[in-house]
């Protein structure tokens, strides 16, 4: 992978907003929306040498509002795939808890959704989806938490 494309995977890989939309409280949906700017990135080129299937890419985040108030940050791995695709895991700390997320990130470029998996604090149980517009400036990013 380049260190151009490492910087937009990086940068839309994950990334999450903070502007509760929704109450708190059981069945219910907050809506929340962030900025993502990285913070540390590393690239592990695993044989073969060069942009690869098993390459892995790990990196963090921070987390911005509309305000431009950090909010919190993000931390992710991703493995590349046999095509411009990568599996990554990741967790959003956001005010009151963290939110764990899974996603096929599926290039550099577009959007896409991530799938909650679980979260912690305000957050425990959660369920939902991130959608997350990749932009150069810092991806965009719209959480949809079910509680």
């Amino acid at each position: 992978m380049t260190r151009s494309t490492i910087a937009v995977i990086a940068v839309g890989a994950l990334a999450l907003s903070a502007a509760p939309a929704g109450a708190k409280g059981h069945g219910r949906t907050i809506t929340m929306k962030a900025r993502s700017q990285i913070e540390h990135v590393q690239l592990v080129d695993n044989a073969p040498t060069g942009d690869s299937p098993g390459d892995m890419l790990v990196f963090t985040e921070q987390l911005f509002d509309s305000h431009g108030k950090r909010i919190g940050g993000d931390a992710a791995t991703c493995v590349r795939l046999f095509d411009a695709t990568s599996l990554c895991t990741g967790l959003y700390k956001l005010p009151g808890g963290q939110v764990m997320v899974q996603l096929l990130q599926p290039g550099p470029t577009g959007t896409y959704d991530q799938a909650i998996t679980g979260g912690t604090g305000r957050f425990e149980g959660a369920r939902g989806r991130v959608t997350v517009a990749q932009q150069s400036g810092g991806d965009r990013f719209t959480f949809k938490i079910r509680l």
